[in-house]
């Protein structure tokens, strides 16, 4: 069954990628299908649902240094970046840090079992797809071609960093928080 579900997440990924590639030429290393995202620019606001059908929106957090992070219950490489992800949630979030994690899942039920299992005590949302399309709502709109995808905002709601290593996720982390 793991196996099942390793290759059906890498089919998806190669045939989304290809999709998106075709719908807007060569996609770069930040992932990114157009320049919707740019560091020193203001994150457009957006409204999702939480697990029990709450609408949450990016204003909640503002105020907080956010790391926004897409990722999906069949995504291995997001999965394996959950337990860095609860690190700097427990080192920074009582200073003001907060995660938001945006998932991508169409399957409601695998999203719920996923957050279930990776226990993630930040905020969860799930976002949309609109009829006919292969990509969510968000994605579609910010330019994001794939998952993982990572951006960091500062307390004013600017982004301060696309998709960084986990190193300069730390790094970024460490010099606004001084520790």
């Amino acid at each position: 069954m793991k196996l099942y579900i390793r290759i059906l997440s890498l089919v998806f990924t190669f045939v989304y990628i290809n999709q998106a590639a075709k719908a807007s030429g060569p996609i770069g290393a930040d992932t990114l299908t157009k320049p919707n995202l740019t560091i020193g620019k203001t994150l457009p606001q957006f409204t999702l649902q939480t697990p029990d059908g709450t609408a949450i929106k990016m204003s909640s957090v503002k105020g907080k240094v956010v790391l926004v992070d897409f990722w999906a219950s069949w995504c291995m490489p997001c999965r394996a970046s959950i337990p860095h992800l609860k690190q700097l949630y427990q080192k920074y979030h009582a200073d003001g840090f907060e995660i938001l994690s945006v998932s991508i899942d169409q399957n409601n039920k695998a999203w719920k079992n996923a957050m279930l299992k990776e226990a993630m005590p930040w905020p969860q949302v799930i976002d949309h797809y609109d009829a006919g399309m292969d990509a969510s709502t968000l994605m579609l709109s910010l330019g994001i071609a794939s998952v993982p995808f990572v951006m960091m905002l500062d307390d004013e709601g600017k982004v301060v960093t696309i998709n960084p290593a986990k190193e300069e996720t730390d790094d970024q982390l460490k010099k606004i928080f001084k520790h």
